[in-house]
């Protein structure tokens, strides 16, 4: 079942809050749900993300570069969380997580 418009608009509302503090960062224009697919997006294109927790059943998890590695559950509960995905990081979605990516603004 695709998410209604108030569950998306509540996400970039979330998300909006999340980065406010952050330069040169925007939010993509579209939020992202995994469909069992091993949805992913990397560095330099994104540079974070935020995940609803409260989304269906599943898991954000980034990892790579040389650096730790960060995993998000969703479907347990709810709320927000932002991530930041750093220079030679990969974000996966595992199962059917729904989250908003952050891109670098352009120059």
């Amino acid at each position: 079942m695709a998410r209604s418009l108030s569950e998306k608009a509540l996400l970039r509302e979330k998300a909006e809050e999340l980065v406010s503090e952050k330069e040169n960062v925007q939010l993509a224009s579209e939020e992202t749900t995994g469909a069992n697919n091993f949805a992913f997006e990397k560095s330099p294109k994104v540079c974070g993300v935020v995940v609803d927790k409260g989304s269906k059943r599943g898991f954000v998890q980034v990892s790579g570069g040389g650096k730790g590695t960060t995993r998000v559950a969703t479907g347990e509960g709810a709320g927000f969380e932002f991530v930041a995905i750093l220079e030679g990081q990969t974000c996966m979605l595992y199962g059917e997580p729904t989250v908003l990516y952050i891109c670098p603004r352009p120059e």
